[in-house]
């Protein structure tokens, strides 16, 4: 047997590091939809389709791991594949220790694809390949088993060979006969040359190939081929064969087809709905193309602004368009003194050369407008391509939010399952498309959120029926887009939040004295959730109550350049919403400008923008607060969320912006506003240094350098020396 830690070794090192990216991501899909189709096969374990899915995927995780020779993860897939054949066939029921067994097995899989991602060895898993191998074994006379369906399952026997859906009377002797086999591969099949072989080799071990219709290699010469024409010499039944011709990107297996030259497939049947082709491309190769487009929006606004400034110069009522008239009216001037007058010939012959000087300069400036309009339309035809290009690799980075949905369905049913408690997970607005990079940043703030749903949140059953609830609670994850932005929110109907614990707590661990606390509203209470450390749990579990987590829930959130608020009602529930940008490159943005530097922050966060007079601020317990339309907010001035260095200039108040997280809202004085722009926005981490308030850097059009608010950071630190104001309904 090979190595279990090293791939084939057949590739080279380029064709191997090629083909394990191909086979890391379909594994890794092929994972989540196992599981899924596991999740409903327990709510209905004969489910045929759900079987016959499953079973179909355990044997592309085998069929891809045994072409690269992935020996371990072959032997572990070989076998639960045939547990599950014989789930399929109806010799077996499954039941809870199947379940388990088959959920630990693609929790080994996703860890050998971390590790094969990592370069490391795979690691062994002979006690999960014991479970499973006992998993077929037949029961013992004491063991109970949950009674089988007679409709669905045979009396206890030999297993039997499935039959085919369309019986062949031919198939009734096991003599061996020539079979011709027809095998459809999908378009755009990655590797086809490669799953030709694993078809050619997989037929090989039920009988003896005779010929094949292209050659394999033909596949990789010829990306359209997409059917291997097989003469197979063997006694099988044509169930053993379709399973045997069935690897991952086979979409259709005929048997005993006429030869192709008899009956070409393009007249045998009517065209079949198009394919969409697809491909796969590595993030890092987006990530390289989307800064690229990044420096294109940063020089198409240079191009912008300088054609702006050039504007004035080449008016029609500029002094270039008069300097002709005026040069023309001068010569027919000088020529009529000339006649009528004695002038020196050298003076008449300096004038006249003035005079064509000035002609000359004339007809340059109509050039220079005539070149100008052409810059003008050059200008608007490099922005539009831009835009376009711009959302174009936008959109090759965003993805649903379904396969991270996803995922949760079986986080929730193993902690209900560990805490005891009956819990059912609704989904909505799975279709969401958000940014790549930042689905893979969210998946742990989600499940902590989750977690902490069920493990906090939940009543137990008891509790819940004392309360007039159904037994059975529920957890919520959606998705939504609002503006620019995307809205994930995580709710649950359990008890709420115990603002009463928390303020026992805060006081308990001298985060607030007790005469403070007691004053502190419960939008200002719940706020200590989110301070390190910080727990209401009365007892620490597996689950959570550590009070280790939220606080890097938020500062996750934050590192994504986006917010987090929490709603709670007593007794009825609570819901986290997160918002995010659509993207973290590039983000919509208003400017503002300060004497110390350009600002920017994200439109998403602009509530309004507002011009206060002196008799709309009011000093209310010795801090300025403005009053709009009859809502009093904090009126802040920049340099109480910053300090400068060489002191604090004098700043003229502009304009007022009205900035908004969640509930929150603060009024911050500007000098003035530079209008909205697409920013291209780098980190100050990778490219300076952190600085407490600002979540990156951007290069305007003029070489300036702009630097972008991190919105819920600047509200903890106005929030040190004053309070930010709630809008209530």
């Amino acid at each position: 047997m090979a190595d279990a830690s090293r791939p084939n070794q057949d590739l080279s090192a380029g064709e191997m590091a090629e083909f394990l990216a191909v086979y890391i991501d379909e594994t890794g899909e092929q994972c989540d939809q196992f599981v899924q189709a596991l999740l409903a096969l327990e709510k209905d374990p004969v489910d045929a389709r759900r079987l016959a899915e499953a079973f179909r995927l355990i044997h592309s995780i085998k069929g891809s791991a045994a072409l690269l020779g992935f020996d371990r993860i072959t032997s572990l897939a070989h076998h639960l594949e045939s547990h599950f054949e014989r789930l399929r066939s109806g010799s077996l029921l499954l039941d809870g220790p199947a379940i388990e067994a088959s959920l630990r097995c693609i929790d080994y899989f996703r860890i050998c694809n971390e590790r094969l991602r990592e370069g490391e060895p795979l690691q062994p898993a002979d006690d999960l390949l014991e479970d499973v191998k006992r998993l077929s074994l037949p029961p013992r006379p004491d063991a109970e088993r949950p009674p089988a369906s007679p409709a669905t399952v045979p009396a206890a026997g030999p297993a039997k060979e499935p039959a085919p859906m369309n019986p062949d009377p031919k198939e009734a002797t096991a003599v061996e006969r020539l079979r011709r086999i027809r095998v459809e591969f999908a378009a755009g099949l990655p590797m086809a040359d490669l799953k030709a072989e694993l078809v050619l080799a997989r037929l090989g071990g039920i009988g003896e190939v005779v010929e094949a219709t292209p050659a394999a290699a033909e596949f990789a010469a010829n990306p359209t081929i997409r059917t291997l024409d097989v003469v197979l010499r063997t006694a099988a039944a044509g169930g053993p064969i379709t399973m045997a011709a069935d690897v991952d990107g086979v979409v259709r297996v005929d048997l005993d087809v006429e030869p192709p030259a008899a009956a070409p497939v393009a007249s045998a049947a009517e065209p079949g709905p198009a394919v969409v082709e697809t491909m796969r491309v590595g993030v890092d190769r987006l990530d390289v193309l989307l800064n690229l487009v990044g420096e294109l929006v940063v020089s198409r606004a240079r191009f912008v602004q300088l054609v702006a400034e050039m504007a004035p110069l080449f008016r029609k009522t500029a002094g270039g368009g008069r300097q002709g008239v005026a040069a023309r009216s001068l010569r027919d001037s000088v020529e009529s003194m000339l006649r009528t007058t004695d002038v020196p010939a050298d003076r008449a012959a300096a004038c006249v050369f003035q005079l064509d000087q000035l002609e000359q300069q004339g007809r340059m400036w109509e050039e220079g407008h005539r070149r100008y309009s052409e810059l003008v339309e050059s200008v608007d035809h490099l922005t539009r391509v831009a835009d376009g290009l711009q959302r174009g690799v936008l959109g090759t980075r965003m993805v649903p939010v379904s396969p991270l949905f996803g995922r949760f369905k079986r986080s929730v049913r193993d902690i209900a399952n560990e805490l005891g408690k009956n819990v059912t997970l609704e989904l909505s607005g799975e279709k969401t498309e958000l940014d790549k990079r930042m689905i893979d940043e969210l998946g742990d703030p989600l499940v902590h959120l989750v977690r902490n749903a069920i493990d906090h949140g939940i009543e137990p059953a008891d509790v819940r029926l004392r309360r007039g609830k159904p037994e059975t609670a529920t957890v919520r994850l959606a998705a939504s887009h609002r503006g620019n932005s995307v809205i994930i929110s995580i709710s649950d109907d359990g008890g709420g939040i115990d603002v009463e614990r928390i303020r026992e707590r805060a006081v308990a661990r001298g985060l607030v004295p007790a005469q403070e606390a007691a004053l502190l509203g419960p939008r200002e209470l719940i706020d200590f959730i989110w301070r390190p450390g910080f727990s209401t749990a009365q007892q620490v579990s597996s689950i959570s109550g550590r009070g280790v987590g939220m606080d890097i829930v938020r500062t996750r959130i934050e590192s994504l350049n986006g917010s987090i608020d929490v709603d709670s009602v007593p007794g009825e529930g609570t819901t986290f919403s997160i918002r995010l940008p659509l993207t973290l490159a590039i983000a919509r943005c208003m400017l503002f400008r300060m004497p110390q530097a350009a600002f920017a922050v994200p439109v998403e966060a602009v509530r309004e923008i507002v011009t206060v007079g002196d008799e709309q601020i009011l000093s209310v317990g010795g801090r300025r607060v403005c009053d709009i339309r009859g809502e009093f907010l904090p009126l802040v001035e920049m340099d109480e969320v910053f300090s400068w260095s060489g002191g604090v200039p004098t700043v003229e108040r502009g304009a007022v912006l009205v900035l908004q997280a969640g509930t929150r809202a603060v009024a911050v004085c500007v000098s003035s506003l530079l209008g909205t722009q697409d920013l291209v926005v780098k980190s100050l981490d990778e490219n300076f240094m952190a600085i407490r308030g600002l979540g990156g850097a951007s290069i305007l059009g003029d070489g300036e350098v702009c630097l972008l608010l991190d919105v819920a950071a600047v509200f903890e630190m106005i929030t040190r020396s004053r309070p930010v104001a709630e809008r209530h309904p």
